[in-house]
């Protein structure tokens, strides 16, 4: 048994339930209500007594009285019912709400770490499903524990009060059932956990396939998909089997045991009863009557097994580091001038280094270019600089600040970055321009910045211009589209500092030219570092550093390091030559 099957149900049951805090005045009339509902159980079972009783007497007020009281009885359990149902779901929707909101605020504010050892189906799967497994936790468990609980005590009080000696005789069979209670909750537990891990797979290969249709078309991998995800299904439905061939034994045995208590009582009270006939059909009517709430409660147990194991893995993230927590301070970042300063950085991705002992300085308005071959270190270098990871030694400055001590709001808001990922919301055009921006939309600094990125054309020719939605994942634009809309981003942040990792790689050379010039106008007076393996792209640059295996190898400019004929000048030949 792993360490989190040995977790105490308890102390996770009553985290998830503190939850359920801010709508207590829901709870308390969902309480009162399964109340009246169980103490009108009670009051059918003493109405069959006096109903017998009256068989024999004759009594003419039992036959104007029992018939009302029946009638009462039944209407105030149904309002009972009403209460305790409905206002147990409005907890439970409201816990749910509540813990999906602040498990997927949670996760956009983790580290980058974070995501790196997760695969986006099983983050997805963590959000939509494992939620699901809670809301049943809360809602379904809660209710059937506190209806069914209380029609239970409510018996056995009854029970006791009739004949307690045939009471304690039909309890008996408690221990039993607690032991089978007990073997199924583990059961529970671990297949629940499993099954959440394969509904995590199925949601990835569901995503990755439906994402790259057209890859997949284009490569006729529509059978290799299909396996993967058959795979992932039946698994799933392995284990799913597991889990409800248990589950179906659960109730049958509990009934035979309950059935066997009963056929007992029977016997005893043909054998010993003394009060009259009213009476015993009374005691055995709250004996069977008891059997289906015990039956209800023994199902519970499989609900809370399914969202303590959902809830396990919420917690789980929701226990782990912000990543603001990695904030010295809340001091904001004054840029006066822009430069940008590497000291000793080293960093590795696990036990690969990724970059090591980087030394570099840039000035205010420059322009660097990192070049180099895939996984040399220039997109680390990047992702340190916006703190994306924190490096393992040395330090970076800005305007010789140490970015460790800047908020991370601060330090962002101040640096543009256009990704070699171009990342585009189901959204507007307008809205993915000025994504971020928490001010009202600027009209002028759209255009303008439409205009710099030369994507103002294509955006007047839509059917709604600026207001028109692009789509999932910008889908209804083509690449190069999307990609000016993600520079035309960047320009419209007009943040001091502006970083381009391949910005124009998705570009036809006609947009590729005109949209150079507008980048070379807006880094007049900004510092800007350029990822490019176009190496045409980056001629012009202040100053170009060639890294290599995560460190630098040549600094200069265009001209230098081509007359110097080492690692850049074999880059610029080796691509110019193709």
């Amino acid at each position: 048994m792993t360490t989190q099957d040995k977790t105490e149900s308890w102390p996770l049951y009553k985290r998830l339930l503190g939850y359920a805090r801010p709508y207590r005045f829901f709870f308390v009339i969902c309480f009162f209500g399964f109340a009246v509902m169980a103490a009108m159980e009670v009051a059918m079972a003493q109405m069959m007594e006096y109903f017998v009783d009256g068989l024999t007497t004759r009594d003419k007020d039992m036959i104007i009285w029992i018939p009302i009281a029946v009638v009462a009885a039944r209407m105030l359990h149904g309002i009972g019912a009403f209460a305790g149902n409905f206002f147990i779901s409005r907890v439970g929707l409201g816990v749910v709400n509540d813990m999906r909101k602040q498990l997927f605020a949670h996760m956009l504010a983790l580290p980058c770490s974070f995501y790196d050892a997760k695969n986006s189906g099983e983050l997805v799967s963590l959000v939509i499903y494992n939620i699901a497994q809670v809301t049943g936790s809360v809602t379904n468990a809660v209710k059937i524990a506190l209806r069914d609980g209380f029609t239970v005590v409510g018996l056995l009080i009854y029970l006791f009060y009739v004949e307690w000696k045939l009471t304690l005789i039909f309890l008996v069979m408690a221990p039993l059932l607690a032991g089978l209670v007990s073997i199924a909750s583990r059961y529970f537990r671990r297949l629940s956990r499993r099954m959440q891990t394969t509904m995590g797979d199925i949601t990835h290969v569901t995503n990755e396939a439906l994402q790259g249709y057209k890859l997949v078309k284009s490569y006729n991998g529509q059978k290799y998909e299909s396996a993967r995800f058959d795979k992932a299904s039946n698994e799933n439905t392995r284990l799913a089997t597991k889990y409800e061939r248990v589950a179906s034994l659960q109730g049958p045995i509990y009934h035979i045991v309950i059935a066997c208590s009963l056929g007992l009582i029977l016997f005893l009270i043909l054998l010993f009863w003394q009060d009259s006939a009213g009476s015993a059909i009374a005691y055995l009517t709250a004996a069977g009557m008891i059997a289906k709430p015990i039956r209800q409660l023994s199902s519970v147990n499989e609900t809370i097994q399914k969202g303590l194991a959902a809830s396990e893995t919420i917690f789980e993230v929701l226990d782990m580091a912000k990543e603001q927590s990695q904030d010295q301070s809340n001091k904001k970042l004054s840029v006066s001038g822009g430069s940008v300063s590497f000291n000793q950085v080293s960093f590795s991705y696990g036990d690969k280094r990724a970059v090591n002992n980087i030394n570099l300085t840039i000035e205010p308005g420059q322009t660097v270019a990192l070049v180099g071959q895939s996984g040399s270190g220039k997109s680390t270098l990047v992702s340190l600089l916006l703190r994306f990871y924190e490096p393992e030694s040395g330090a970076i400055l800005i305007d010789g600040q140490p970015i460790s001590e800047i908020a991370l709001s601060s330090l962002r808001s101040q640096i543009a970055f256009v990704n070699q990922q171009t990342t585009l919301f189901n959204d507007t055009i307008a809205a993915n321009i000025a994504y971020g921006e928490d001010v009202q939309l600027d009209k002028d600094g759209l255009i303008a910045a439409a205009k710099s990125a030369n994507a103002f054309d294509f955006i007047e020719q839509q059917t709604q211009g600026f207001e028109t939605s692009i789509g999932e994942a910008g889908d209804r634009l083509s690449g190069g589209q999307r990609q000016r809309l993600a520079v035309a981003r960047a320009l419209y942040k007009d943040a001091p500092i502006l970083v381009l990792d391949e910005a124009t790689s998705a570009l036809d050379n006609e947009s590729e030219k005109l949209i150079q010039e507008a980048l070379e106008t807006l880094q007049e007076g900004r510092t800007t570092i350029v990822i490019a393996h176009r190496l045409s792209t980056i001629e012009n640059a202040d100053v170009i550093v060639a890294m290599q295996n995560g460190e630098i190898t040549e600094v200069g400019n265009h001209k230098t390091l081509l007359e110097k004929g080492g690692y850049y000048a074999s880059l610029y030949a080796t691509q110019f030559s193709e």
